[in-house]
C-alpha cells in the first residue's frame, strides 16, 4: 500500500529500465484515456471462468475494498486470453492486489483508472521495489489485463517464430482396441479417466487440452431426422471454436451421461477440484507402470484426423472445422497413415462430383 502513497504525490516522471526507457508516465489517479472498452457481465466470453476468479481470496483487510478489488480483478482477468486455471487465479489475486492497494490512496476500486499504461508502468517501474524476476511476472499479468481495456496502449508482444512442428505419428491401429479392452480392468478412477480420454480422442478428435478445459455444459444431444446424436463444444480461450458430432452410441451415451453428472463441472474426471497440467499423461504413465500399453493423445486424435482424411465422403473442408485444422499441411504430415490412390481412382471421385453438381 506505501507504494501507491508514495506515488499518488509524486510528479510526473521518465522512468528507465535497466535496457531500455519506458514511456512518459502521469501520477497515478489521471483521468483515464477516452478510448476504453467497458467491461461489464454481457462482454465475458466465459461467465464460469469469472464465477471461478471471484472465488479468490488475497492477503489484504476484508471489507467492501477487498470485495470490490477481487470482483473488478475477476472481471478484468476473465477477459483475458484463457490460460490454466492454477495460472489463471495467481493472475488475478495480483490484479486483484494491485487494484486494492491503488484504492486504499484514492478511495474506490476503478480498473479503467487503475490500468492505463501509465499508472502500471509508474507502479512496475520504481527503484528496486521487485527483483528483475518479479518485475517481469507482474508486467506480463498487468500488461495482459491493461490490454483488455486499453489494447492501444498495450500492444500484443512480439514473438518470433520458430519452425513449424511436425504432426505427431498417428497411433497404430490396434492400440485403441487394446486400450478400450483393457479397461474394465482398471481401479474405477483409472478407467473412468481412460475411457474419457478415449472417446474424446477417438471419437470427437480433441486435444490433452481441450480434454482437460471440457465441462458437462459443453455436451448435448444433437436430434437428427435417423437417431439422436451427441454434439461437442471445443472452446479456445472461452469462446466455442467448433462443435463435433459424436455419432458412435456407445461412447455418445457415456459422454452424455458424464456430461449430467458433473453438470458444469469437469468432464475429465479428478480427484481435486483444480485440473493438474499433466492429467491426461499421469494417465498413461499409469497404465505402463501397471504393464499396459501407453498412448500419446495426440497420436490417438491422429489417428481419428487420419480416419475422416481417408473417408471420401468427409470434403477437406469439413474435416479442417470439425478437427479445428488450419491447414493442410497436418496431412501430409501424416502422409504415411494415409490410402494411397491412382489416378483412376481420383477420376472416378471427380466424375462422380460432376454428376452429383449437374
Amino acid at each position: 500500500m506505501g507504494r501507491f502513497a508514495a506515488l499518488a504525490a509524486a510528479p510526473a516522471v521518465v522512468e528507465e529500465t535497466r535496457r531500455s526507457s519506458t514511456p512518459t508516465v502521469s501520477v497515478i489517479g489521471q483521468a483515464s484515456p477516452s478510448r476504453v472498452r467497458r467491461l461489464t457481465r454481457r462482454t465475458l466470453p466465459d461467465t464460469d471462468r469469472y464465477l471461478r476468479l471471484r472465488e479468490i481470496g488475497i492477503q489484504r483487510p476484508a471489507g467492501p475494498l477487498r470485495s470490490d478489488a477481487i470482483d473488478r480483478a475477476a472481471l478484468v482477468q476473465a477477459h483475458t486470453r484463457a490460460i490454466d486455471e492454477v495460472a489463471d487465479a495467481k493472475a488475478a489475486r495480483i490484479v486483484a492486489r494491485y487494484l486494492y492497494d491503488e484504492a486504499i490512496v484514492l478511495g474506490s476500486v476503478d480498473e479503467e483508472r487503475a490500468l492505463t499504461r501509465p499508472a502500471v508502468d509508474k507502479w512496475l517501474f520504481r527503484d528496486d521495489v521487485f527483483s528483475r524476476r518479479s518485475q517481469r511476472t507482474y508486467r506480463t499479468i498487468l500488461y495482459a489485463a491493461g490490454r483488455v481495456l486499453y489494447p492501444h496502449e498495450f500492444p500484443e508482444p512480439h514473438r518470433q517464430r520458430g519452425p513449424r512442428r511436425k504432426a505427431v505419428p498417428a497411433a497404430r491401429l490396434s492400440l485403441e482396441t487394446e486400450l478400450y479392452a483393457i479397461a474394465p480392468s482398471l481401479r474405477p478412477m483409472l478407467r473412468a479417466q481412460l475411457l474419457t480420454i478415449l472417446d474424446l480422442t477417438t471419437g470427437a478428435g480433441l486435444s490433452s487440452q481441450e480434454i482437460r478445459h471440457l465441462r458437462g455444459s459443453d455436451i448435448s444431444p444433437l436430434e437428427l431426422p435417423e437417431r439422436t446424436v451427441v454434439q461437442i463444444a471445443v472452446r479456445k480461450r472461452g469462446v466455442v471454436s467448433r462443435v463435433v458430432p459424436v455419432v458412435c452410441p456407445v461412447r455418445g451415451h457415456r459422454l452424455l451421461t458424464r456430461a449430467r453428472e458433473v453438470g458444469s463441472g469437469f468432464v475429465f474426471p479428478i480427484v481435486d477440484e483444480k485440473m493438474p497440467r499433466n492429467a491426461i499423461c499421469h494417465v498413461a504413465e499409469e497404465l505402463v507402470e501397471q504393464g499396459f500399453p501407453g498412448f500419446n493423445a495426440a497420436a490417438l486424435r491422429n489417428r481419428w484426423v487420419v480416419q475422416l482424411a481417408s473417408d471420401p465422403g468427409v470434403p477437406a473442408a469439413m474435416l479442417m472445422k470439425m478437427a479445428g485444422i488450419a491447414d493442410l499441411r497436418v496431412l501430409h504430415d501424416l502422409e504415411a497413415d494415409l490410402p494411397t490412390f491412382t489416378p483412376e481412382d481420383e477420376a472416378k471421385v471427380l466424375l462422380h462430383c460432376e454428376e452429383v453438381d449437374g
